[in-house]
């Protein structure tokens, strides 16, 4: 923003989560099943507070006992109410200003003017906490907006001649201090909700990269798995390999048996070569993908050379290698089976971490205003291309997307040091 005024988008811009993703988190299912329990909890613990504070009003003032035995009946409604509709923000925002409603008949026909300043005011003061807690920062805040039209009307109009005598601390500061209150609540419901999405993210991306850690460990069990039937395969066979080629020779037969030898070569490499450099990660994902390359009947080209442990995070170094490979082999299923090729190189140099892969692409691709390419898929994603450019951004580095004739060219430089 241009100018620095005190709107919505200002405070938009400097905050880490929109109202939006604040009122969204309310909806979760999670969210609500533990927030209504949490209400339920509540509302009962109320219940008993006001049932035993009867017992000590029965002698001799009883406006303070039909308040409480009001006040009793509305909690068990809004339990009621929370029982049927499952849902901890229209109870808390309806319980709130019937509440403040109830209070403010009890205050203006309080006929008592000994009590001074009634206790009922200090759990006014504390409402919005309880408000943001239980609806979170935007409906507990609408909720809390009881207390404070509660505090507007007996002050700020003529119902104050109707209230007992209070000091004029209270009569001019409290519905300011109330404002205060409010918006100290909502900081700090704002701090709590913030950290609670954080962690659900984080929890989230976690669960993810397990996820994908398990997956590349399959298909590299596979792999080697595989192999290892064809290397038995051919243990087995190897004396009758030995055999013709040796028949060969005797019969100096010497372009055939360069021709079988040819043909043994083109079998063994249906071994999955699983040493590309130090890293095992990126072992891991170059073996992953040579697989599939074999299955779509070209050979991966690569170039790697990455040592064992560089200061590069390892999630990030995965999520960039494998949406690099992923989006070349994907793009190799819609080419003509003899132009398919994918050449990878991955270099890092003591500083920094050079990716580069280039692959023929069948259709024509669009570039956005970002310089990120437009996805061609039926359903479009664009989120592995968006990824690259974000981690390459993350090492201070650039990410770029080319196409040069029919050749799709990736390339991302990062600091690592």
């Amino acid at each position: 923003m241009n100018k620095p005024r005190l709107s919505f988008e200002f405070l938009h811009g400097r905050l880490r989560y929109n109202f939006k993703q604040l009122r969204d988190f309310e909806h979760e299912e999670s969210v609500k099943e533990q927030k209504c329990h949490t209400t339920m909890v509540l509302m009962v613990g109320f219940i008993i507070y006001s049932v035993l504070t009867i017992f000590p009003s029965i002698p001799g003032y009883m406006h303070g006992v039909v308040t409480n035995i009001t006040i009793s009946i509305l909690f068990l409604l809004g339990m009621l109410h929370l029982k049927l509709f499952k849902s901890h923000i229209s109870t808390t925002i309806l319980v709130s200003y019937e509440l403040s409603l109830v209070l403010f008949f009890h205050f203006i026909t309080e006929t008592d003017w000994t009590i001074g300043m009634d206790a009922f005011w200090l759990f006014i003061l504390i409402m919005p906490f309880i408000t943001n807690y239980l609806a979170g920062i935007i409906y507990g805040g609408i909720a809390a907006c009881a207390g404070l039209l509660l505090s507007f009307a007996c002050f700020q109009t003529r119902m104050l001649n109707y209230l007992q005598p209070y000091g004029r601390n209270m009569v001019e500061w409290f519905t300011v201090i109330y404002i205060v209150v409010m918006i100290a609540a909502a900081v700090i419901e704002y701090e709590l909700t913030t950290n609670q999405i954080d962690k659900e993210i984080s929890d989230e991306k976690v669960s993810y990269y397990q996820k994908e850690r398990t997956q590349r460990l399959q298909k590299v069990l596979e792999i080697y798995e595989s192999n290892e039937t064809t290397i038995r395969k051919y243990k087995h066979d190897v004396r009758h390999y030995n055999r013709v080629l040796a028949g060969f020779i005797q019969n100096r037969e010497y372009e055939s048996a360069q021709k079988y030898l040819k043909e043994l070569d083109a079998m063994l490499e249906e071994v999955t070569a699983m040493s590309f450099c130090d890293n095992v990660i990126v072992n891991e994902l170059l073996s992953i993908y040579t697989s599939r390359c074999s299955k779509l009947g070209f050979k991966l080209r690569v170039r790697a050379v990455v040592p064992e442990r560089f200061p590069m995070e390892e999630t990030d170094l995965t999520s960039l290698v494998a949406n690099a490979l992923e989006n070349a082999v994907e793009a190799q299923e819609n080419v003509a089976a003899e132009k398919r090729a994918v050449q990878v190189e991955l270099i890092y140099d003591g500083r920094k971490l050079k990716l580069m892969t280039k692959n023929p692409c069948a259709s024509e691709i669009s570039f956005k205003e970002d310089g990120l390419p437009v996805s061609t898929r039926p359903v479009q994603s664009g989120i592995g291309t968006a990824q690259i450019k974000a981690i390459a951004e993350k090492y201070g580095g650039v990410a770029s997307f080319t196409k040069s004739g029919e050749q799709f060219i990736v390339k991302a430089v990062m600091t690592c040091i």
